[in-house]
C-alpha cells in the first residue's frame, strides 16, 4: 500500500488505513461511507451507545468497543492504522449539564486514548472532529472565525475544547493534527429520538403528526451544515500535509423558528409549534467563518438549506416506510 510517512498528505494514489471513531454514529458513518468509497481501508470502533451497526455498509470491518476503555490502545495498535479519525462522543448538551462525569469520561478520557494509540502505532496523522457550534459560547461578532475567543458555556463545549487542548499539547510534532470544528451538522441517520439534533426531532415528530416543542422563543440561531458537505471537508483535511484547524459552515445563522417554518412546507404539517422552557447550555446566536477551508482546503458547502431539508426529509420518509 502507497503512504507517506509522517506526512499526514495522502494525495492521489496515496489511500490509508483509517481507523474511525464513533464511526457507526450520524455523522462518523456518513464519513466512513466517504472513504470506502474513496479506496481507503477502514477500521469502525464504536461502542453502539448511540450509534447503530445497521448504519455501516457490510464492507465496513466493526469491533464494538468504548474508545474510554484503556483497551482501546491495543485495539489501535492491532489495527496499525495512518489515520485516527476521532468522532466517538458524548454530544448532547443537555446530558453534558446534567452529567458532566459522563461527558468529561467520553470526550476527554477517550480523546486522551485516541492521543496514546495514535503514539503507539506511529499513526501518521489524527483528524479530531470538535464542534465549531459550542465551542465560541456567546459570539463577539459573527460569524465566528477560528480566532474568535474560546469561551463555551456548556460542558459539552468546554469537554470538547479540553480534549483539543489535550491533542494539541500531547501529540508529537511527527503526526499532525487536523481539527474540523462544525456548525450544527444535520442529514440522514441523524437520531431524531436524542437530545440533539433540532431538524431531525421536528422531522419526525411533523412525519408523525405529533406536537413540536420549540425551546425557548425560537430566535436563537443556528449556522446548518449538510452532512455530505462535512464528509468532503473531511477528506479534503486527510490530503492536506500540514497541522490545520478549520471552521465548517455556512456563515449564515437560521432561527429555530425558521427551520420549523421551512419544514412545514417540506412536509405539509400545518400545526402550530409548542413553546417551552430555554435549555441550559445553549447559546443563543452562532454561525461560522469557513474562509479558513475555502482557502486552505478548496472547501465549501455545496447544498443549499433547502435542498439539504428535502433530502433529510425524504430518507426519514423512506425509513420509516
Amino acid at each position: 500500500m502507497a503512504q507517506v510517512k509522517k506526512s499526514g498528505n495522502f494525495q492521489e494514489a496515496h489511500l490509508a488505513r483509517v481507523l474511525v471513531t464513533g464511526g457507526a454514529g450520524f455523522v462518523g458513518s456518513h464519513i466512513v461511507d466517504g472513504l470506502l468509497e474513496n479506496g481507503h481501508e477502514v477500521l469502525v470502533v464504536d461502542d453502539l451507545s448511540t450509534g447503530a451497526r445497521s448504519n455501516l455498509p457490510a464492507n465496513a470491518e466493526f469491533v464494538d468497543f468504548d474508545v474510554a476503555n484503556d483497551g482501546f490502545v491495543s485495539v489501535v495498535k492491532s489495527f496499525g492504522p495512518d489515520v485516527i479519525s476521532h468522532l466517538a462522543a458524548q454530544s448532547s448538551v443537555p446530558v453534558s449539564m446534567s452529567d458532566p462525569n459522563l461527558d468529561a469520561r467520553v470526550n476527554i478520557f477517550g480523546g486522551l486514548n485516541v492521543i496514546r494509540g495514535a503514539i503507539e502505532a506511529e499513526c501518521e496523522q489524527v483528524v479530531y472532529v470538535n464542534t465549531g457550534g459550542a465551542l465560541y459560547g456567546e459570539p463577539e461578532y459573527l460569524p465566528c472565525d477560528e480566532d474568535h475567543p474560546i469561551r463555551p458555556i456548556s460542558a459539552y463545549g468546554l469537554s470538547k475544547w479540553t480534549a483539543e487542548c489535550y491533542f494539541r499539547t500531547m501529540l508529537p510534532d511527527s503526526i499532525p493534527l487536523k481539527v474540523l470544528r462544525p456548525a450544527n451538522i444535520y442529514g440522514p441517520r441523524q437520531d431524531p429520538h436524542g437530545e440533539s439534533g433540532v431538524i431531525a426531532i421536528f422531522l419526525r415528530k411533523m412525519l408523525r403528526g405529533d406536537q413540536v416543542t420549540i425551546n425557548g422563543d425560537g430566535e436563537h440561531t443556528r449556522d446548518y451544515v449538510y452532512v455530505g458537505d462535512i464528509v468532503e471537508a473531511h477528506e479534503k483535511v486527510m490530503k492536506h500535509g500540514e497541522s490545520l484547524v478549520v471552521n465548517i459552515g455556512t456563515g449564515e445563522g437560521t432561527s429555530v423558528n425558521e427551520i420549523f417554518r421551512r419544514l412545514q412546507e417540506v412536509t405539509g404539517y400545518g400545526e402550530p409549534a409548542h413553546y417551552g422552557p430555554p435549555r441550559p447550555g445553549d447559546v443563543r446566536h452562532i454561525a461560522l467563518d469557513a474562509s479558513r477551508a475555502r482557502r486552505e482546503l478548496g472547501w465549501e458547502p455545496k447544498v443549499g438549506l433547502i435542498e439539504g431539508l428535502k433530502m433529510t426529509a425524504a430518507s426519514m420518509r423512506n425509513a420509516d416506510e
